[in-house]
């Protein structure tokens, strides 16, 4: 009997309340002489003819007054920051950015050289004591074009929302367009306050490293390159046995709503969302919303678009709180997605936990890697390892636990869909608490369409003291038109107890399409009477991973798999490496093809062009030679002439100084402790630009 679903549905996990600076504020005209660039360090201070050079600001506040365009009353310039730590006594933020204008805060600088940043020799750091935000930034036009923030270069730590605004304990970015990079966000804290009987708009804490909030119609935009998001903490509000609950808890590390989202090498670790507590309470309002600990990494909820590429979703945890009736539930310990569509792509959901609190009621956990309801969502070379998913025991049942990997659902009013290729799905586990079954080890599909195409779903499990559905993949559907419903093709599913997949009667149409099953339970699918389930063109042998399980999880095949050359019509161009399909007569099925390609990108430069390519994962490389040819009457590059060798800890080669209008080709080739070649890229052939054109940059 399928359970109630007490989360499915339309769920907003805060009352935004943007707080924008008076309107007498705004309008107050600058005071001090206007530069477009202003230094700072701490050991400056922070007089009226401070901002040179030779005669810094103390604090950022006092930069972000000097940048003031008194034509415009705009800001419009950066601000510079010598090594050292900032501080800064408001009930704010260390920096506080309320007018309209672009704003640059670069950090890395040292007053001996004003020119260069260098974070790594510089450290600059942003700290909020545990009293106040690092960065409080903030639009009253909700207009996202018209507030234009950069941050470069610093970390921020100890940083503590308001209580009366719990969001952001970092870095809050309200309603503009934010870019970070190379920004540490960290040891920051968003906490809902005690005992307000879950008051919706001060009780849950949201975004402990960074929230990111827009308004409907209007989005904000982040832009995140080369930042890490570590032990931040998002807490729901405690209460009392007279309360209906505790707070909710949202994005451990990183919250935004209403907002365009982007990250590119994002490491996002060690986060909580924790749930507060309201012992002796039911535990719930209006029959449906408990004390929910949502997405301990990441939670993006009404967000029209997002990419992560690259992203390394680490350690992190969401935790319902405790009651004496009902506990909460713990939805995606390392992301949780609703109500949003966008991509994942070239990255890790790794080590993550989604738990219930405790309750005579034990509460539920869903998702451990990746929760999504009501979404759009695809995955392109993912993986998904050693999640956990715990419904924790109550004096009356316990909670159920799904989806160890992967848990997906549909919102009501609100289709759900993911598309994934090239994604491993390993070592993840359910566990439910007593009484309750533990579904979905790998993946847990409700009322969900998924396409699965070269996926690998391996060693997931199911534990709990009710009999287990679907250590691999559970397809199950609430009503016969709202069922899980699609495909999962040219893919391997190995290692698990028991009968891999599960269908109930009521889910859409699923199609098992050139699957490798290899050591599992038997049969490959067990499926209700009546389940519109297809299995065609089946295969079996070992696939031959390099080193599954623990510790490596590594599920790369080696040149004796059974998947080799395995794939029917697949139409996927590279793996989960970047290297090419078919490298044999055909594909091979699941996430990896065995190769000895070196796959190989470049970017042009003015007279060169830089190099970067991937070690195979298989290929005992322990050198590469760059070979390259030219046409008649071109030059050699400076870095030498062909080939030009470099140890095999080296993925990236710059070539400076080629011929204007020559034809180059390029090709980088692997080798072996002998100096035998075992592997080589596809050559890369570019004509160089024969002009340059640099225009001047320009600041309105």
């Amino acid at each position: 009997m399928q359970r109630i679903l007490p989360w499915q549905r339309t769920f907003l996990p805060l009352l935004v309340i943007v707080c924008v600076a008076c309107a007498s504020l705004l309008a107050s005209p600058p005071v001090f002489a206007y530069s477009s660039i202003v230094h700072v360090a701490p050991s400056g201070a922070d007089t009226p003819t401070c901002g040179s050079a030779s005669q810094p600001c103390k604090t950022i506040e006092a930069g972000l007054e000097r940048i003031v365009n008194p034509a415009t009353g705009r800001y419009a310039g950066e601000i510079r920051l010598a090594a050292g730590t900032y501080t800064y006594s408001s009930n704010r933020a260390v920096a506080f950015i309320w007018r309209r204008g672009v704003v640059v805060i670069r950090g890395g600088y040292s007053t001996g050289d004003w020119n260069t940043s260098n974070p790594t020799a510089n450290a600059t750091i942003i700290d909020g004591e545990d009293t106040r935000r690092g960065i409080w930034m903030t639009n009253s036009t909700f207009d996202a074009a018209q507030c234009l923030v950069t941050i470069e270069g610093i970390t921020v730590t100890r940083g503590r929302a308001r209580s009366d605004d719990p969001s952001g304990g970092g870095i809050l970015n309200d309603s503009c367009t934010l870019t970070l990079r190379h920004v540490t966000i960290t040891d920051s804290v968003a906490r809902g306050q005690d005992n307000t009987n879950a008051n919706p708009a001060t009780s849950p804490g949201s975004g402990g490293g960074l929230a990111v909030r827009g308004v409907p119609g209007k989005p904000a935009v982040a832009t995140l390159e080369h930042v890490t998001i570590r032990k931040n903490q998002a807490i729901g509000g405690n209460d009392s046995p007279s309360a209906r609950r505790g707070g909710i808890a949202s994005g451990g590390g990183w919250f935004a709503i209403h907002a365009h989202v982007q990250a590119t090498d994002v490491r996002v670790e060690e986060n909580v969302a924790r749930a507060g507590d309201a012992p002796g309470s039911p535990g719930v309002t209006d029959g449906i919303q408990f004390a929910d600990g949502l997405g301990g990494g990441i939670f993006f909820v009404l967000t029209p678009s997002f990419d992560l590429n690259n992203v390394q979703v680490v350690n992190n945890r969401a935790e319902g709180g405790d009651a004496g009736e009902q506990g909460g539930l713990g939805l995606g310990g390392g992301i949780k997605i609703e109500l949003s569509s966008g991509s994942i792509r070239n990255s890790t959901v790794r080590g993550n936990v989604a738990i219930g609190g405790a309750g005579a009621k034990g509460g539920a956990g869903h998702g451990g890697g990746i929760f999504s309801t009501g979404s759009t969502v695809t995955m392109e070379s993912v993986q998904v390892l050693q999640n956990t998913v715990t419904g924790v025991n109550g004096s009356t049942i316990g909670g159920n636990g799904g989806g160890g990997g992967i848990y997906l659902i549909n919102t009501p009013g609100a289709s759900s869909a993911l598309t994934a290729s090239n994604v491993v799905i390993a070592g993840n586990s359910a566990q439910a608490g007593n009484s309750a079954a533990p579904t979905g080890g790998g993946l847990d599909c409700i009322d969900t369409q998924v396409t699965l195409r070269h996926v690998t779903i391996a060693n997931n499990v199911l534990q709990g003291s009710g009999a287990g559905l679907g250590p691999a993949i559970r397809a199950v559907g609430t009503s016969s038109s709202a069922g899980c419903g699609g495909e999962i093709s040219n893919s391997i599913v190995a290692n698990h107890t028991g009968s891999p997949i599960y269908a109930n009667n009521q889910i859409k149409p699923f199609t098992v399409r050139r699957v490798l099953f290899f050591n599992n339970g038997s049969p490959n699918i067990t499926a209700e009477s009546g389940a519109p389930v297809t299995e065609q063109n089946s295969l079996s042998g070992n696939p031959q991973f390099v080193s599954p399980g623990a510790p490596n999880f590594d599920y790369h095949i080696q040149s004796g798999s059974a998947a080799i050359n395995q794939a029917v019509n697949s139409t996927t161009a590279s793996d989960i490496d970047g290297q090419a399909r078919p490298f044999g007569a055909a594909s091979d099925v699941g996430a990896d093809e065995y190769s000895t390609e070196i796959p190989l990108t470049f970017f042009r430069i003015p007279r060169g062009v830089t190099l970067f390519w991937r070690t195979p994962p298989v290929l005992p490389i322990t050198q590469y030679r760059i070979e390259y040819t030219k046409s008649a009457g071109a030059g050699d590059a400076f870095e030498g002439p062909s080939p030009i060798t470099r140890p095999a800890s080296t993925t990236t080669l710059t070539l400076n100084g080629l011929t204007r209008g020559a034809t180059y080709t390029i090709v980088v080739v692997g080798l072996d402790g002998g100096g035998n070649e075992v592997g080589r890229s596809t050559p890369v052939t570019l004509i160089v630009w024969q002009h340059e054109a640099y225009l001047p940059l320009v600041v309105r």
